[in-house]
Protein backbone atom coordinates (compact mmCIF):
# COMPACT_ATOMS: atom_id res chain seq x y z
CA UNK A 1 0.00 0.00 0.00
CA UNK A 2 1.27 3.75 -1.15
CA UNK A 3 1.79 5.36 2.37
CA UNK A 4 1.57 8.88 1.07
CA UNK A 5 4.45 11.44 1.45
CA UNK A 6 2.55 14.39 0.60
CA UNK A 7 0.48 16.19 3.63
CA UNK A 8 -3.08 15.98 2.94
CA UNK A 9 -4.82 19.98 1.73
CA UNK A 10 -8.35 21.02 2.39
CA UNK A 11 -10.12 21.67 -0.05
CA UNK A 12 -13.84 22.61 0.96
CA UNK A 13 -13.92 23.23 4.94
CA UNK A 14 -16.81 21.92 6.71
CA UNK A 15 -20.22 24.21 6.60
CA UNK A 16 -20.38 24.73 9.86
CA UNK A 17 -18.30 23.43 13.41
CA UNK A 18 -18.68 20.62 15.03
CA UNK A 19 -19.66 22.22 18.37
CA UNK A 20 -21.29 25.73 18.28
CA UNK A 21 -21.03 28.79 19.96
CA UNK A 22 -24.74 28.50 21.30
CA UNK A 23 -23.18 24.70 22.91
CA UNK A 24 -20.65 25.75 24.85
CA UNK A 25 -22.66 29.03 25.97
CA UNK A 26 -25.34 26.39 27.05
CA UNK A 27 -22.77 24.23 28.64
CA UNK A 28 -21.08 26.36 30.62
CA UNK A 29 -24.15 29.02 31.55
CA UNK A 30 -23.13 32.06 29.41
CA UNK A 31 -25.96 33.96 28.92
CA UNK A 32 -23.90 37.51 28.08
CA UNK A 33 -21.86 38.28 24.65
CA UNK A 34 -18.83 39.58 25.90
CA UNK A 35 -17.05 36.58 25.78
CA UNK A 36 -18.28 35.64 22.70
CA UNK A 37 -15.26 36.32 20.83
CA UNK A 38 -13.38 34.59 22.87
CA UNK A 39 -15.32 31.69 23.11
CA UNK A 40 -15.09 30.87 19.63
CA UNK A 41 -11.43 31.32 19.28
CA UNK A 42 -11.45 28.63 22.46
CA UNK A 43 -13.69 26.59 20.02
CA UNK A 44 -11.50 26.24 17.47
CA UNK A 45 -8.28 25.79 19.16
CA UNK A 46 -10.07 22.72 20.65
CA UNK A 47 -11.12 21.18 17.42
CA UNK A 48 -7.36 22.18 15.83
CA UNK A 49 -6.45 20.03 19.20
CA UNK A 50 -8.16 17.11 18.17
CA UNK A 51 -8.87 17.45 14.31
CA UNK A 52 -7.06 16.67 11.24
CA UNK A 53 -3.71 15.56 9.92
CA UNK A 54 -1.95 17.39 12.97
CA UNK A 55 -5.26 16.52 15.38
CA UNK A 56 -4.02 14.06 19.09
CA UNK A 57 -7.10 12.15 17.32
CA UNK A 58 -4.33 10.42 14.36
CA UNK A 59 -6.37 12.12 11.42
CA UNK A 60 -10.02 12.37 12.55
CA UNK A 61 -11.73 14.97 10.78
CA UNK A 62 -14.95 15.91 12.39
CA UNK A 63 -17.40 17.50 10.48
CA UNK A 64 -17.82 16.56 7.14
CA UNK A 65 -15.52 18.70 4.48
CA UNK A 66 -13.55 17.42 1.11
CA UNK A 67 -9.57 16.63 1.00
CA UNK A 68 -7.24 16.06 -1.58
CA UNK A 69 -4.15 13.98 -1.17
CA UNK A 70 -1.30 14.08 -3.55
CA UNK A 71 0.71 11.15 -4.28
CA UNK A 72 4.02 10.88 -6.72
CA UNK A 73 2.70 7.41 -8.24
CA UNK A 74 0.23 5.11 -8.53
CA UNK A 75 -0.01 2.04 -6.64
CA UNK A 76 -2.53 -0.64 -6.30
CA UNK A 77 -3.46 0.52 -3.25
CA UNK A 78 -3.72 4.38 -2.45
CA UNK A 79 -3.90 5.19 1.48
CA UNK A 80 -6.04 8.46 2.48
CA UNK A 81 -4.30 9.15 6.01
CA UNK A 82 -7.57 11.08 7.06
CA UNK A 83 -10.83 9.51 8.23
CA UNK A 84 -13.65 8.65 8.51
CA UNK A 85 -13.78 8.54 4.56
CA UNK A 86 -17.11 9.05 3.46
CA UNK A 87 -16.67 9.05 -0.35
CA UNK A 88 -14.04 9.78 -3.41
CA UNK A 89 -14.86 12.69 -5.42
CA UNK A 90 -12.43 11.57 -8.28
CA UNK A 91 -9.06 10.39 -8.35
CA UNK A 92 -7.00 12.56 -11.40
CA UNK A 93 -3.24 11.57 -12.60
CA UNK A 94 -1.00 14.15 -15.03
CA UNK A 95 1.03 12.47 -17.51
CA UNK A 96 4.67 13.69 -17.95
CA UNK A 97 3.62 16.60 -19.57
CA UNK A 98 1.45 17.80 -17.32
CA UNK A 99 -2.24 17.09 -19.12
CA UNK A 100 -4.48 15.50 -16.70
CA UNK A 101 -6.89 12.32 -16.89
CA UNK A 102 -9.31 11.39 -14.49
CA UNK A 103 -9.89 7.92 -13.63
CA UNK A 104 -13.32 6.51 -13.92
CA UNK A 105 -15.08 5.53 -10.56
CA UNK A 106 -15.86 2.23 -12.50
CA UNK A 107 -11.73 1.36 -12.12
CA UNK A 108 -11.33 1.31 -8.29
CA UNK A 109 -13.52 0.66 -4.85
CA UNK A 110 -12.92 2.63 -1.51
CA UNK A 111 -12.07 -0.05 1.21
CA UNK A 112 -11.72 0.58 4.97
CA UNK A 113 -9.02 -2.57 6.73
CA UNK A 114 -9.19 -3.93 9.61
CA UNK A 115 -7.26 -0.57 11.81
CA UNK A 116 -9.45 1.56 10.01
CA UNK A 117 -7.73 3.17 7.28
CA UNK A 118 -9.31 3.91 4.14
CA UNK A 119 -7.50 3.43 0.95
CA UNK A 120 -8.18 3.48 -2.72
CA UNK A 121 -7.63 -0.10 -4.50
CA UNK A 122 -7.52 -0.22 -8.10
CA UNK A 123 -9.24 -3.14 -9.77
CA UNK A 124 -6.75 -5.74 -11.12
CA UNK A 125 -8.14 -5.17 -14.61
CA UNK A 126 -6.97 -1.58 -14.83
CA UNK A 127 -3.69 -0.50 -16.16
CA UNK A 128 -2.08 1.95 -13.45
CA UNK A 129 -0.70 5.11 -15.23
CA UNK A 130 3.12 4.70 -15.06
CA UNK A 131 4.93 7.86 -16.36
CA UNK A 132 3.77 10.62 -14.08
CA UNK A 133 4.16 14.41 -13.80
CA UNK A 134 7.28 15.07 -11.74
CA UNK A 135 6.05 15.52 -8.37
CA UNK A 136 2.48 14.96 -6.82
CA UNK A 137 1.22 13.42 -10.26
CA UNK A 138 -1.73 11.69 -8.95
CA UNK A 139 -4.63 12.80 -6.68
CA UNK A 140 -7.16 11.52 -4.83
CA UNK A 141 -10.48 14.13 -3.81
CA UNK A 142 -12.32 12.56 -1.28
CA UNK A 143 -15.04 13.62 1.22
CA UNK A 144 -13.76 12.95 5.15
CA UNK A 145 -15.85 13.33 8.34
CA UNK A 146 -18.60 13.10 10.13
CA UNK A 147 -22.27 13.11 9.35
CA UNK A 148 -23.02 13.51 12.41
CA UNK A 149 -20.47 14.46 15.47
CA UNK A 150 -20.06 11.59 17.89
CA UNK A 151 -21.18 13.21 21.15
CA UNK A 152 -18.26 12.30 23.61
CA UNK A 153 -16.23 14.13 20.75
CA UNK A 154 -18.61 16.79 21.14
CA UNK A 155 -18.36 16.54 24.63
CA UNK A 156 -14.72 16.96 24.88
CA UNK A 157 -14.37 20.22 22.36
CA UNK A 158 -16.82 21.64 25.10
CA UNK A 159 -14.80 20.74 28.11
CA UNK A 160 -11.47 21.46 26.71
CA UNK A 161 -13.17 25.03 26.69
CA UNK A 162 -13.78 25.11 30.08
CA UNK A 163 -10.38 24.55 31.39
CA UNK A 164 -9.64 27.61 29.02
CA UNK A 165 -12.49 29.60 30.06
CA UNK A 166 -13.49 28.72 32.98
CA UNK A 167 -11.36 29.84 36.45
CA UNK A 168 -12.92 27.17 38.67
CA UNK A 169 -12.55 24.89 35.93
CA UNK A 170 -9.01 25.78 35.73
CA UNK A 171 -8.79 24.65 39.71
CA UNK A 172 -9.70 21.01 38.73
CA UNK A 173 -8.68 20.64 35.62
CA UNK A 174 -6.87 17.24 36.29
CA UNK A 175 -10.54 15.60 36.46
CA UNK A 176 -11.59 17.64 34.00
CA UNK A 177 -8.22 16.12 31.63
CA UNK A 178 -9.24 12.75 32.80
CA UNK A 179 -12.90 13.28 31.75
CA UNK A 180 -11.63 14.27 28.43
CA UNK A 181 -8.97 11.49 27.80
CA UNK A 182 -11.74 9.19 28.65
CA UNK A 183 -14.23 10.63 25.84
CA UNK A 184 -11.86 10.42 22.66
CA UNK A 185 -10.24 7.15 24.51
CA UNK A 186 -11.67 5.23 21.51
CA UNK A 187 -10.81 7.41 18.61
CA UNK A 188 -7.54 7.62 18.86
CA UNK A 189 -5.23 5.34 16.77
CA UNK A 190 -2.99 3.10 18.36
CA UNK A 191 0.77 4.15 19.05
CA UNK A 192 -0.38 8.17 19.58
CA UNK A 193 0.15 9.85 22.66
Amino acid sequence: MLVPTHRPVLVTPPAAPPVSLADVKQALHVEHTEDDARLQDEIDAAVAHYEGPDGILGGVILSEQQWRQDFDRVEQKLLLPLRPVGDIVSVIWKDEDGAESTIGDTNYALLTDAAGRSYVRFHDSYELPNYLYEVAGASVEFAAGYETVPADIKTAIIVRVQLQYDEAASANGQNLERVEANLIRKYRRPGIA
